[in-house]
């Protein structure tokens, strides 16, 4: 799913385990999951999809997915198209979807891998028919993989946890999922900021950021998300600013900076997991799933929060430092390596 780049980014060391045992790997999507992707696996084939276009105007998420809902649609008949193409063309066995409804075949076994069988939409009524809807679509894969823990200590909350059924899908939890390892570095930067997610939310934040970071007398790093783009430049002395850094120089500039400032996506907060970094999450406006989840790291004492429209940078730098960040050995086991051999030995 193109849609932020966590969806691509947390299948990362998925594909990575598959080379290893030596499968055959294909790789699509749209947008820039795409150019992720194919800057990451630049030895592997990879196949447009069509783009789901997802934006963000207002506040509003239910009526952000209502007038969008009809151009989603659109998108999932399309990929559903377009995947049936590929399976015949390349003769696939398998598929593994990240959120992305419409790429299962009759002829292959179909994955849908999702931190979010619990919708959290806000009022009763639309939640109930929301989630019905959602089942129903996870409900004609054969599997579900649910990237986070089955028992406490866990990550999504409520989002993969509580009483769901999903009739003929076998349901599995596969633990954390993160191309980040967590590497010693000498601290060069107060803080590095990561942006993400829709348009045109994502560049308000960066705006917003970059002219309080002007007034403070730290060092920032700005990686602006956008993969199209090779931008490298220094806004100010005290600001370096870079459109897009692959894992491995990512997880450097991680390494070396005290904070993380970052959208309060679910991939961002598994990464968070490996780096026992302290953060400050600001969720999308309008994106309850992020809000949800900042608010539940929040009320533990784990990371520090604010809203998009009331973000004071000096505040939040102050008051993260009594936020403990994630204590990796409490998420250590994971299995998604199990069920990937089991998947291939179908």
């Amino acid at each position: 799913m193109n849609w932020g780049l966590g969806h691509a980014t947390r299948c990362i060391p998925i594909i990575r385990f598959l080379q290893k045992q030596n499968a055959s790997v294909f790789l699509a999507s749209d947008g820039r999951a795409f150019h992720l992707l194919q800057k990451e696996f630049p030895e592997l084939p990879i196949f447009q999809l069509p783009s789901y276009n997802i934006t963000y105007r207002t506040s509003n998420m239910m009526w952000n997915m209502a007038w969008q809902f009809p151009k989603m649609i659109r998108a999932i008949v399309n990929e559903k198209k377009e995947i049936s193409k590929i399976v015949e063309i390349e003769n696939i066995d398998i598929i593994i979807s990240d959120n992305r409804f419409g790429l299962f075949s009759d002829k292959t076994y179909n994955i849908f891998m999702t931190h979010q069988i619990n919708l959290p939409i806000p009022i009763p009524f639309f939640r109930q028919i929301g989630n019905w809807l959602n089942r129903k679509m996870i409900q004609r894969f054969d599997e579900c993989w649910i990237p986070d823990f089955e028992l406490e200590p866990n990550l999504s909350g409520k989002l993969s946890h509580g009483h769901f059924l999903l009739k003929n899908t076998l349901t599995k939890y596969i633990g954390s999922l993160s191309r980040i390892k967590k590497i010693e570095r000498k601290i060069q930067r107060k803080a590095i900021i990561i942006l993400s997610g829709p348009e045109p939310q994502r560049t308000f934040l960066e705006k917003n950021i970059l002219a309080q970071a002007l007034e403070l007398p730290y060092q920032f790093l700005l990686v602006k998300g956008q993969t199209e783009q090779k931008e490298h430049f220094y806004f100010n002395k005290n600001i370096e600013v870079v459109s897009f850094l692959t894992s491995k120089k990512l997880n450097q500039a991680i390494a070396e900076s005290e904070i993380v400032i970052s959208r309060s996506g679910y991939t961002t907060l598994m990464d968070l997991v490996f780096l026992e970094k302290k953060a400050i999450l600001i969720p999308t406006p309008g994106q309850t799933e992020q809000e949800y989840l900042a608010d539940h790291f929040f009320e533990q004492k784990i990371f520090y929060t604010s809203s998009q429209k009331g973000f004071d940078l000096k505040n939040a730098l102050k008051k993260v430092e009594s936020f403990s960040g994630i204590d990796s050995s409490i998420f250590e086991k994971t299995t998604f390596e199990k069920n990937v051999i089991e998947l291939l030995g179908k």
